[in-house]
């Protein structure tokens, strides 16, 4: 079942001098098994958009359709415990949110919080640690111990451990180098391969282009475009204000030197890469 926002506002410190709306008129549909990203400039929504699909934001007007469940303004505390076993969302820097004395018990705690068995858990901590790349020698280490990408790994798969069907990621290549950046992008993209609807807020139009299916653009707390990263990139991403991929400032160069290459390839390097080669080859 597709995410549904349907005229939905969110109003920070209502009623007070602070009052800010942050989302004005949201109606957006989110399709099952997208890999989405939603783009903007800071202050755009992006954020509080996405806290409204597993309610630890609840809509100041409007409503959110989600896994079956309608989510309003006076929505009850044990819907939304439902809900949140279905959507995992990872913030930025969520190495910082580990606490267990283990990495096996810190994975575990949320499926035995959901009421999983010992073994049901640690069984789950399991499969999502080796779906991070994390051996069994992990399991018995302080999560303390390791480095920060290591971390951030562990802290991924205690909310892939809860098997959730709906992934949201908050910039979660934010302080990493472009090789881990690879590595936790490439891990993403399994994840969706499984059937995961992932819903990626970015800076970074690099990923946008080369990950995702969809993209959502944001400004001033309203949905201003959806459509695909090709169409965005061919068409209008200036108005928005948005930063150019390098493929795409590549292609742009090669195309001013009288170079025909597509657009079909730019959001896959080696494809891309190729396609250069090719037409290099039948030049000579």
């Amino acid at each position: 079942m597709p995410i549904m926002f349907d005229q939905v506002k969110h109003t920070y410190a209502k009623k007070t001098p602070f009052q800010f709306e942050a989302l004005n008129g949201i109606n957006l549909t989110i399709p099952d098994h997208v890999f989405a990203a939603i783009v903007g400039h800071t202050g755009s929504g992006k954020t509080t958009l996405i806290q409204h699909i597993n309610a630890l934001l609840l809509p100041t007007e409007g409503r959110v359709l989600v896994k079956d469940l309608v989510l309003e303004s006076t929505s009850q505390l044990k819907k939304v415990k439902l809900l949140r076993k279905q959507v995992g969302l990872v913030f930025q820097f969520p190495e910082y949110q580990l606490f267990e004395d283990t990495v096996e018990n810190d994975v575990a705690f949320g499926p035995k919080n959901f009421g999983a068995s010992e073994s049901q858990a640690k069984q789950a901590a399991h499969e999502a640690l080796t779906l991070v790349g994390l051996n069994e020698s992990y399991y018995t280490r302080s999560p303390f111990e390791l480095s920060g990408g290591e971390r951030r790994r562990v802290a991924i798969a205690g909310i892939i451990a809860m098997k959730p069907s709906i992934l949201i990621l908050d910039e979660p290549t934010a302080g990493l180098d472009p090789r881990g950046s690879v590595k936790m992008m490439e891990l993403f993209k399994t994840i969706h391969a499984q059937g995961t609807t992932v819903i990626l807020v970015t800076h970074d139009m690099n990923l946008v282009v080369q990950y995702c299916d969809q993209v959502i653009v944001m400004q001033n707390g309203k949905v201003t475009a959806q459509t695909t990263p090709q169409q965005l990139f061919e068409q209008g991403y200036e108005s928005f204000g948005l930063e150019i991929p390098l493929m795409y400032q590549c292609l742009q160069k090669l195309q001013a030197r009288g170079f025909k290459i597509s657009l079909k390839n730019t959001h896959n390097l080696s494809a891309f890469a190729s396609e250069i080669i090719a037409i290099k080859s039948n030049k000579k």
